[in-house]
């Protein structure tokens, strides 16, 4: 009965996140949003930066593969690697990414090292990330979010004609990173700490609408993946109807605040 009575407060939230999924991929597609072309833009920016950074991409997939084995087979420690893990991986993308690859973007630096600044203050400091996967619609929506960034993605875009040496990868991408980062939050034991889920949706509202006008396939999906985590954490984790009243204005004030900007 508790199991059922779980998977019914989950599908509750699951369900509201898809359908403000769709009210707002209507609204991403009736504006339009000025762009570059997509093979340009892949490869002035990843095509160089992949070749900037390699072999570093090899050493990320190791720590995700580090972070995902973690989870699944905790030690002592367990969930501090993987905050320690995930913390050095946002750093990494904010400084090389947003300051010396794709450069000039210096609030996005600054977002991403607080980002890796709030899982150190949550998982080593506060301890209250712990992360214990378990047979449950969030585990398993986010063992497919991470599936996703590390295999799914690449597949998706040599499909689409693009080499891997010019591809979003997790190890640079900062799209491929919150699909992945939205994954392992997925798996943290509730209440997990809400303030580690703004920055990422902040960076999928505000990148969502230029890569669906570039026809960049892949990130498609970024938006369903972030408010979906968002909503079934909140739902999950709620413990008075207030706080998901709260979260829900916040919401659709961040959502407003980025039409108004892509206008």
């Amino acid at each position: 009965a508790k199991t059922l009575r779980q998977l019914s407060i989950e599908g509750i939230g699951l369900a509201a996140a898809v359908v403000a999924t769709i009210v707002m991929y209507v609204l991403f597609f009736v504006p339009p949003v000025g762009h570059e072309p997509l093979n340009v833009f892949l490869t002035t920016v990843f095509g160089r930066g992949n070749a900037a950074i390699w072999p570093m991409q090899l050493v990320w997939y190791a720590s995700a593969a580090a972070m995902i084995g973690l989870a699944f087979w905790p030690r002592r420690r367990a969930s501090q690697l993987i905050c320690l893990l995930a913390a050095a991986y946002f750093a990494w993308v904010g400084i090389v990414f947003f300051g010396v690859i794709d450069s000039g973007m210096t609030l996005w630096v600054a977002a991403f090292i607080l980002e890796a600044i709030l899982l150190l203050v949550a998982g080593i400091v506060r301890r209250d990330l712990v992360f214990a996967p378990r047979w449950n619609l969030s585990s398993v929506l986010g063992a497919l979010f991470m599936f996703y960034a590390l295999v799914a993605y690449p597949i998706i875009e040599m499909l689409g004609g693009y080499p891997l040496r010019e591809s979003p990868l997790f190890g640079l991408s900062p799209c491929v990173t919150v699909f992945f980062a939205f994954g392992l939050l997925l798996w943290a034991r509730p209440p997990a700490p809400k303030y580690l889920l703004l920055l990422p949706l902040v960076w999928v509202l505000n990148a969502t609408p230029g890569n669906i006008a570039m026809g960049h396939v892949p990130d498609f999906g970024m938006v369903l993946v972030g408010v979906i985590t968002v909503g079934l954490i909140i739902w999950r984790d709620r413990t008075s109807s207030w706080q998901t009243v709260v979260a829900g204005v916040l919401l659709a004030a961040m959502i407003a605040f980025t039409f108004t900007g892509h206008e």
